[in-house]
């Protein structure tokens, strides 16, 4: 064999060669598409969720605040701080569901407490809706059945009213819209919830007539109402609650139903560093959601195309004729003398 005809012989080989680079090129191409609604969509869902373990401490404070100081039978003027405790429970929680136990505590300058509440809860990952098992609780009643949302808002809050658990009263009620704000730049949906006055415990003690602003030497039992107006400052896309206030209002009852005694009267706020680490917080998960649902979506459908786009131009691509070659190969010295 000749070495041109050795040249011609390797021209199919070449050709099968970019054919399979085009294949190739084509398919990754293809792949990386598929990538597209696969990161937005599955991929998405199972990486941003609330977690299985956690462990956080929070605090609404005010620096004035009316409350009743049973030892002293008198009210006081003061500082009052609410300590909101959060822990997860991994071992209870699974793919779907979180099981937290939160501990509320409302305590005085000094350290006195006022209030305490404590709960179980089991909840959906993805929205953070209460779901109804692993043995749940709220105080010492093992019966009371929680609904509506606990911690947080479900990713991409959306500009509408949920319902909204609140354990001191043990009733579920509507957290309204209440508009978009600017909370150090983070945009939050603002949302408000109003808890009417609900009787929220028999008071053990008797109190004092004249405490109670009535005449004569008698003592009284007493019923303690509460009612709430709660603001919460949410980050929409990570569903977190970077600012609150609560509005509390508690009074005693007599048996008539009359009100006799403002026993809290509080408006308690969340301190500025936490609000700046709740927004930290809110940041890594809108950061972690635009790289799954933007920025790597993105990435890949434009390197797919790209791709496929080279795929095509390699196949296309035609080799140079094998005269045309033989001629560009065969050197000079090699050609017949016309002479």
């Amino acid at each position: 064999m000749t070495a041109v005809q050795g040249r011609r012989a390797s021209v199919p080989g070449r050709a099968s060669l970019r054919r399979a680079a085009a294949l190739t090129l084509a398919g990754a191409g293809a792949f990386l598409l598929t990538l597209v609604p696969l990161l937005r969509g599955f991929v998405h869902d199972r990486v941003i969720r609330m977690p299985l373990e956690h462990s956080s401490t929070s605090h609404l404070y005010t620096a004035s605040a009316t409350y009743f100081d049973t030892a002293a039978m008198r009210s006081r003027t003061g500082p009052v701080v609410l300590t909101r405790a959060l822990n997860g429970d991994a071992a209870a929680g699974d793919d779907d569901r979180a099981v937290w136990l939160e501990s509320s505590s409302l305590d005085t300058g000094d350290g006195d407490r006022i209030d305490y509440h404590e709960r179980k809860v089991a909840f959906d990952r993805r929205t953070g809706a209460i779901v109804n098992c692993c043995g749940e609780y709220v105080d010492d009643d093992p019966a009371a059945r929680q609904s509506g949302l606990a911690f947080r808002w479900p990713f991409d809050a959306r500009k509408q009213d949920y319902a909204y658990f609140d354990p001191q009263m043990k009733r579920t009620l509507p957290m309204v819209f209440d508009g978009v704000e600017s909370v150090d730049g983070v945009t939050t949906y603002r949302y408000r919830q109003h808890v009417p006055a609900t009787k929220v415990e028999d008071v053990a003690i008797r109190i004092p007539g004249t405490t109670l602003g009535l005449r004569g030497d008698r003592s009284f039992t007493v019923t303690r109402w509460a009612q709430t107006e709660r603001t919460v400052w949410v980050e929409p896309v990570s569903g977190v609650p970077v600012k609150s206030e609560e509005n509390r209002r508690e009074a005693f009852r007599t048996a008539d139903g009359v009100e006799r005694l403002v026993v809290l009267a509080a408006d308690l706020r969340t301190p500025a560093n936490e609000i700046a680490l709740n927004e930290a917080e809110a940041a890594a998960y809108a950061t972690w959601s635009r790289w799954l649902r933007t920025i790597l979506p993105i990435g890949a459908a434009g390197f797919g195309l790209l791709l496929i786009g080279a795929g095509i131009w390699a196949s296309r691509r035609r080799p140079r004729s094998a005269p045309a070659q033989d001629e560009q190969q065969v050197p000079r010295d090699d050609l017949a003398d016309p002479r």
